[in-house]
């Protein structure tokens, strides 16, 4: 491939006489509502290496609040394209002027939706293009979806450069089910494990608790997770509720809210659960609600691959009592860092629960959990990773410009 220059010539006329040809770096999402694989892409927007990279982002749907979350410093150029049906061929053909206006090398695709749009605009584009698809799903909510989705992913993923899965055994689920690129990594997914420290005094974590109606000396339960029926909110009401009626404690603090909730809150008065569990609302800062829970937990039935949610709480030197989907067993060791329980299983979710009820396990394993994530779950050493990819699909950055005669 010729590289055109920022000035938009071959050459580099126009240039100062001495400057290097960083490739552009497009990283798409479908929207910028809060989810882990949106924050996921704009971590690796946020940190590529600017004097690699030119680095942007793209979304597609209008609204959400994550805008605010990119570093304008690193993150270039941001074109929101407003798509608001399906198929919008106005923002393909918007996409694919973009990309040649701004000379985009790669294009990095946040699940199947916005690769479909990738591929469409770079066929338009007067540049060659290199596609990669950053893949976050294991399985999806209904048969039918995963079916027709599975189709149409498995015809478009053969059409990119690289596809990078972001667990073990989430590549493992689909190499079996005959999903193939020219290339396929697993990139594990990271986080800023500063941002992601606990810092709050003792004061403090009980001042927030008692805005719940929790006593400083009591045990709580946290979940940190849109309040969908996926994740499977109800599983965790039951556990709380098996704890109590043998005895304990237990308190839940629910972080979060969605279209569930209402049915939550049916199941709390049903239940008699009505001052033991509480639910917190939509936080942009999730981090107190955390550092306040003794135990953080995840009980989703499908659609986790490699919760980022957890790391966030792992950072924290919070134990994971982790559904054993997708590539959990990558990010928790039972026993060590958390428990892994089969999804749905809530006899051995109140068991592992019950056996974290103890201060001091809870406080050794919160410590491994924090250990683990700062050795293996960076932003520092996802983004690396990335780096070393991006690096193999275009040319290293060349020093360009005129001779200058002695």
């Amino acid at each position: 491939m010729n590289p055109s220059y920022p000035d938009g010539s071959p050459s580099g006329r126009g240039l100062p006489n001495v400057t290097a040809y960083r490739p552009g770096v497009l990283v798409m999402v479908s929207s910028m509502k809060i989810g882990g694989a949106e924050k996921h892409a704009i971590a690796l927007a946020n940190h590529l290496d600017r004097g690699r990279f030119r680095a942007g982002i793209c979304f597609l749907k209008s609204g959400g609040t994550l805008t605010s979350e990119l570093d304008r410093e690193n993150v270039e150029f941001v074109l929101p394209l407003g798509v608001r049906k399906k198929f919008d061929w106005s923002a393909i053909v918007a996409l694919a002027r973009y990309i040649d206006r701004h000379s985009i090398d790669i294009v990095v695709c946040t699940n199947g939706y916005p690769l479909v749009y990738a591929r469409l605009a770079s066929w338009m584009s007067q540049r060659s293009v290199h596609l990669v698809e950053v893949f976050h799903t294991t399985g999806m909510r209904t048969p039918i979806k995963s079916r027709a989705r599975s189709l149409v992913n498995w015809i478009i993923f053969r059409q990119c450069e690289l596809l990078v899965y972001v667990s073990h055994l989430q590549r493992k689920f689909w190499r079996a089910r005959w999903f193939r690129a020219r290339r396929d990594v697993v990139i594990h997914n990271g986080i800023d494990t500063e941002h992601f420290t606990d810092r709050y005094t003792s004061q403090r974590k009980a001042e927030l608790r008692a805005g719940y109606g929790f006593a400083a000396d009591d045990y709580v339960i946290g979940i940190c997770a849109s309040l969908r029926r996926e994740k499977a909110h109800l599983d965790l009401l039951q556990a709380i509720k098996n704890l109590r009626d043998s005895g304990s404690s237990a308190r839940l603090l629910i972080i979060g809210d969605g279209e569930e909730r209402s049915r939550i809150e049916q199941k709390i008065a049903e239940w008699g659960l009505q001052g033991a569990v509480a639910i917190t609302g939509f936080h942009a800062d999730v981090r107190p609600l955390i550092a306040c829970c003794d135990v953080m937990t995840l009980t989703s039935h499908t659609v986790e691959t490699f919760s980022i949610a957890a790391l966030e709480s792992m950072s924290m030197s919070k134990p994971m009592v982790l559904s054993r989907v997708g590539g959990a067993e990558e990010q928790v060791t039972s026993g060590v860092t958390g428990f892994l329980f089969h999804p749905g299983d809530v006899a051995e979710l109140t068991e592992h629960l019950r056996t974290l009820s103890d201060p001091q396990r809870r406080k050794e394993m919160g410590e491994a959990a924090s250990r683990v994530v700062r050795e293996h779950f960076t932003t520092q050493k996802m983004v690396s990773a990335f780096t070393r990819e991006f690096l193999t699909l275009t040319p290293p950055p060349v020093t360009i410009g005129r001779v200058v005669p002695n």
